[in-house]
C-alpha cells in the first residue's frame, strides 16, 4: 500500500508539474510579445508516432483475493498509432506487468485515441479499445489462484501530453482494464504511467516566429567643439609643398570646420633666419598659400580663411632652450 500511494502521489505530481510549467511557459510567452498577439505557423500533425513508459498495475484491495492477495505490479508500456490530425487517431500497444497474482501479464489493445489541446503545447487525451490478455502463470499446478491463458476486456484511458517539440513529448496516464477473468473471479486493472512519444515527420524543435521591429530614432546632433585650436606643420629647410604630417593634421582642421561652420581660420606661414630676406618671404608665403588651397580644395570656402605670411618676423615663442628653428620653418593654424 506504501507503493501504491507514492507512485499515486508521485503521478499526481508530476501531471500537476507538467500542468503549471507548460501554463507558464504560455503565459510568458503572451506577456512578454511587444508586438500584436500571432498564432504559431500551421503544421501537418498528422502521421506514425512511437512511445515507451513504465508504470505499475493496482487492484483495488476488494479485488486483491482475487489475485492472491497481491494488488500492485510494475510495468513496461510500449506503444504505436497513427494520428489523422491534431484530435484523432489510432493506436495499438503492448503491456508488460511482472508478477501480478503469480503470474505475468502480456496486455496487447488495440483502439481509438483522441485528444483535445488546452493550451499551446498541454493537451488532454482519452483511449478506448479493446485488449487481449494472456497470462504466464509461474506455477500452473497451484490450486489457489491461476490467471485464465487468454482474455478479452474493454480498456479505457485519460492523461496528460506535454509537447516538448513538435516531434517529441511527454505523457502521464492511466488505462483502466475491465473484468479481467481468474481462477478466483472477475477483477478490474488500473495501470498509471509515465512515458514519452516520438512522433515521425514533424519539425525538429518548436518553430519560433521573430517578428523585425526597425525602430527609428531620433538623435539630438550637436555641433562639435574642437579639441584644438592652434596647428603648428613643420617643414624641412626649402619646402613648400605640404607633407604627410601636414595633411594629417588638415584632416583634423577641415572634419572641425565642417562641424562647426561658425569656426574660422587663420593660416600664418613662417620661414627661419636661414638664406636671404627676400627668399624666406617668398617661400612663408608659399607655404600658407599651399595650406589655404588643400582647405578649399576639401571643402572650406575661402571666405572663412584668413592667409598671411611674416618670414621670419613674428616667431612662434618657444622655450629659450630649444635652439632649433623647425618650428619656425611653419605654417600656424589658429581657430576661432
Amino acid at each position: 500500500m506504501k507503493l501504491k500511494s507514492l507512485s499515486l502521489s508521485v503521478l499526481a505530481a508530476l501531471s500537476l508539474g507538467v500542468a503549471t510549467s507548460a501554463m507558464a511557459a504560455d503565459a510568458t510567452t503572451s506577456t512578454t510579445a511587444t508586438a500584436p498577439a500571432q498564432t504559431a505557423p500551421s503544421y501537418d500533425q498528422s502521421g506514425f508516432w512511437i512511445g515507451g513508459a513504465l508504470g505499475m498495475g493496482y487492484v483495488g484491495n476488494g479485488d486483491a483475493h482475487v489475485f492472491n492477495g497481491t494488488t500492485e505490479a510494475p510495468s513496461v508500456k510500449l506503444d504505436a498509432g497513427y494520428d489523422f490530425n491534431q484530435y484523432f487517431g489510432l493506436y495499438g500497444s503492448y503491456d508488460y506487468m511482472h508478477d501480478l497474482g503469480n503470474a505475468d501479464m502480456h496486455l496487447a489493445t488495440l483502439g481509438m485515441k483522441g485528444n483535445l489541446p488546452l493550451t499551446q503545447k498541454l493537451s488532454a487525451f482519452a483511449k478506448l479499445g479493446a485488449t487481449y490478455i494472456y497470462a504466464d502463470n509461474k506455477d500452473l499446478n497451484d490450486n489457489l489462484f491461476h490467471m485464465k491463458s487468454d482474455s478479452f476486456s474493454a480498456t479505457g484511458g485519460l492523461g496528460l501530453s506535454y509537447q516538448i517539440t513538435h516531434a517529441l513529448s511527454t505523457q502521464i496516464g492511466a488505462d483502466y482494464y475491465q473484468n479481467l477473468r481468474t481462477s478466483h473471479g472477475h477483477a478490474d486493472l488500473t495501470q498509471a504511467y509515465w512515458g514519452m512519444t516520438y512522433k515521425f515527420g514533424q519539425p525538429a524543435t518548436p518553430m519560433v516566429v521573430t517578428n523585425n521591429v526597425e525602430v527609428v530614432k531620433e538623435v539630438a546632433v550637436e555641433s562639435q567643439i574642437p579639441t584644438r585650436s592652434s596647428y603648428v606643420l613643420p617643414y624641412q629647410n626649402g619646402q613648400t609643398k605640404l607633407n604627410d604630417y601636414g595633411r594629417y593634421n588638415l584632416g583634423e582642421v577641415i572634419a572641425t570646420m565642417q562641424a562647426n561652420p561658425e569656426v574660422n581660420a587663420q593660416i600664418i606661414g613662417r620661414a627661419d633666419k636661414v638664406g636671404s630676406a627676400k627668399i624666406n618671404e617668398k617661400v612663408s608665403a608659399e607655404r600658407a598659400a599651399n595650406v589655404a588651397n588643400y582647405l578649399e580644395a576639401n571643402g572650406i570656402d575661402a571666405s572663412r580663411l584668413t592667409v598671411s605670411s611674416v618670414s621670419y618676423n613674428d616667431p612662434i615663442k618657444t622655450d629659450s632652450a630649444d635652439k632649433t628653428n623647425y618650428v619656425q620653418r611653419s605654417v600656424q593654424i589658429i581657430l576661432k
